[in-house]
């Protein structure tokens, strides 16, 4: 019985499986130049080489593609993958995220933080991973610092940075930034 969900919500966001409606919108953010340059690989997606690529998730028991939700409004997007191959996802060992905010009004600020918290804890509490690894360019010195906040520990340190994050570690790091971002919202606040 697989342990994968299509959606999930919490800490003021919701995550919803990417579906063939999301498509467009997805190409458009991961082409943005504000987005892409923070990516491993910069070039343009073609209208065929996005749907390739959804035809591929869609049989694809590794990876799970999510489009991020605040406020009924889409956001960005986020993803998870087995870092081992050959793993699926709902048995791996270690477990690869991404995400994105490609909304600029909530980049930079603690929302951003939302839909990490969030597959972390999808990743850990559901999936019982044993760690999380991220792959961060050298120069996204903003990525690292948001990953250090979170726990992760530098693995490998060359021009691409290998991070890793444990459950405790995980838990020790964002105890303070789960309750502020779980506190209800008042009517007032945007």
């Amino acid at each position: 019985m697989t342990k994968l969900k299509s959606q999930l919500s919490g800490y003021q966001v919701r995550l919803e499986r990417v579906d063939s409606h999301d498509l467009e919108q997805l190409r458009t953010w991961r082409n943005d130049p504000a987005v892409a340059q923070f990516m491993l690989t910069q070039d343009s997606i073609s209208k065929q080489q996005q749907q390739a690529w959804f035809q591929k998730i869609q049989r694809d028991p590794s990876q799970q593609h999510f489009v991020i939700w605040y406020k009924n409004e889409a956001i960005g997007a986020a993803n998870i993958k087995a870092y081992y191959q050959g793993e699926t996802l709902d048995a791996a060992r270690a477990i690869e995220p991404g995400l994105y905010i490609a909304d600029p009004r909530y980049r930079g600020n603690v929302l951003a933080f939302a839909p990490t918290l969030l597959l972390n804890d999808y990743c850990f509490d559901v999936l019982a991973t044993q760690s999380l690894v991220a792959v961060v360019k050298a120069s996204n010195q903003a990525a690292l610092n948001y990953n250090f906040k979170l726990g992760y520990r530098i693995e490998k340190q060359a021009e691409l940075v290998e991070i890793r994050l444990n459950a405790a570690d995980y838990q020790q790091h964002t105890a303070a930034l789960k309750a502020l971002l779980n506190r209800p919202v008042r009517h007032n606040e945007k």
